[in-house]
């Protein structure tokens, strides 16, 4: 499977691409202060990508039987979370993690083929939006 490429902190341009990438079909919901692009594949993986209202990457949730490209889902934020990834005290395999590395959110667990999680840049989360809505 091939990664995402929308990141965190992008624009909207890039969900097709996001649904080509994962051979998937993308649909849209627009709500009162944010959108929500969601990719379904036939393999079962689910990913959504909440904008703003400026039309930003805030936040992305995901499931499915793998954990998708971090890489190319979390864009720059990519390098804090892979470093505060390397800093954990207990390294190795985790049912569920959650880091919080300055201004971005990372939490995922899961175990085989049946994975979740969620990233988000708090700073650019709709005021007031309580984060169970990314999912």
């Amino acid at each position: 499977m091939r990664p995402a490429v929308a990141a965190l902190g992008g624009d909207a341009t890039s969900v097709l691409a996001d649904a080509n990438e994962l051979h998937g079909t993308a649909h849209s919901v627009l709500l009162a202060r944010y959108a929500i692009h969601e990719i379904n594949t036939d393999s079962g993986m689910r990913v959504r990508e909440f904008l703003n209202q400026d039309g930003i990457v805030f936040a992305v949730a995901w499931s499915g039987p793998v954990v998708p490209g971090l890489k190319g889902l979390l864009g720059p934020g990519f390098a804090a979370y892979s470093h505060a990834l390397a800093a954990l005290q207990q390294p190795g395999l985790h049912r569920s993690l959650r880091i919080a590395s300055g201004d971005l959110v990372v939490e995922f667990g899961g175990h085989l083929r049946a994975y979740s999680g969620r990233a988000f840049l708090p700073a650019l989360m709709p005021s007031g939006m309580p984060t169970a809505e990314l999912r």
